[in-house]
């Protein structure tokens, strides 16, 4: 769900006496040419959540990391939660791509294994120098994201570098402090699907936190 603000509601593309296959064609050429971005992004199984809760939809309390908060819908995430076998390989009539954003860079990952691949590779770089020292963005934030445009979609790689409007398309899923502390450590560790063992300096620095 996805809602956007108009200043001149005439540049709004009519809804038609058709089925409008169209419309999400129509309305991106619109988008685009007026640089009007996303003033907020719910998923719809959130939004249905949100519905049975009595939550207003698009408010702060609806977005993504504050439902995580939510016991109920922790509970019920087999219902509203994210599928990830529903969303990948473009199974989904909005498949999503990862998008990652660390300091002024965003990194788009698609949802193949070759995606998977580069992600893990990217993490695990940043885990491995991640106590050598060097300053380092203050944090590293993951979003869902679904770009309207097919023919956009249709092009994305495994990984490619985008513009940092991506993400205003997207509803970030997790974040990670880059301070160099043990528990951020664990917690980038643990965003990967193999974790980087303690060895060497880190294994010895584990033992005096």
């Amino acid at each position: 769900m996805f809602r956007f603000d108009f200043k001149d509601k005439a540049l709004i593309p009519p809804i038609l006496g058709t089925d409008n296959a169209d419309y999400l064609e129509r309305l991106c050429s619109v988008l685009e040419r007026e640089k009007i971005y996303p003033s907020g992004v719910v998923r719809l199984r959130d939004a249905a959540f949100c519905e049975e809760r009595g939550i207003v939809h698009l408010s702060s309390s609806a977005e993504h990391t504050a439902l995580l908060e939510n016991e109920d819908y922790r509970r019920l995430r087999h219902r509203f939660g994210m599928d990830g076998d529903v969303i990948r390989s473009g199974l989904a009539a909005f498949p999503t791509c990862m998008a990652v954003e660390y300091g002024r860079k965003v990194l788009l990952f698609d949802k193949t294994d070759g995606g998977d691949r580069m992600l893990d590779g990217f993490l695990k770089g940043l885990t491995e120098c991640f106590f050598d020292g060097k300053r380092k963005p203050g944090s590293l934030r993951f979003y869902e994201v679904a770009p309207l445009d097919a023919g956009y979609r249709a092009g994305i790689k495994d990984e490619q570098e985008v513009p940092a409007d991506m993400v205003r398309y997207g509803i970030c899923v997790a974040h990670c402090g880059m301070t160099p502390t043990l528990r951020n450590f664990n917690r980038l560790r643990n965003l990967q699907r193999v974790a980087v063992p303690l060895t060497g300096s880190r294994s010895g620095l584990s033992r005096h936190w």
